[in-house]
């Protein structure tokens, strides 16, 4: 809607997060959605050279995971926002 969402500054991990976005962290199974998973995520490091480290893949995975289960927990009107990584 072109408004600012106020989100943190990241630094020094902004990269991650436009791999995130570029990457697409939502897939469709054809039946219903999922997290985007290990394959497209080498996939998408070996295509863009963007990542390169183990640890970053680890993290973009964890990245992925948190989104999908955020959006999925969006979607229940009953649901709290609360998620697995908030345990």
């Amino acid at each position: 809607m072109g408004r600012p969402l106020g989100l943190p500054d990241l630094d020094a991990g902004a990269y991650l997060v436009e791999a995130m976005i570029r990457l697409d962290p939502v897939r469709s199974t054809g039946l219903d959605l999922r997290a985007t998973d290990w394959p497209e995520i080498s996939a998408f490091m070996q295509a863009t050279g963007r990542i390169t480290e183990g640890w970053e893949a680890e993290l973009l995975f964890d990245m992925c995971a948190g989104y999908f289960e955020a959006r999925q927990a969006g979607e229940d009107p009953l649901a709290l926002g609360l998620t697995s990584l908030d345990e």
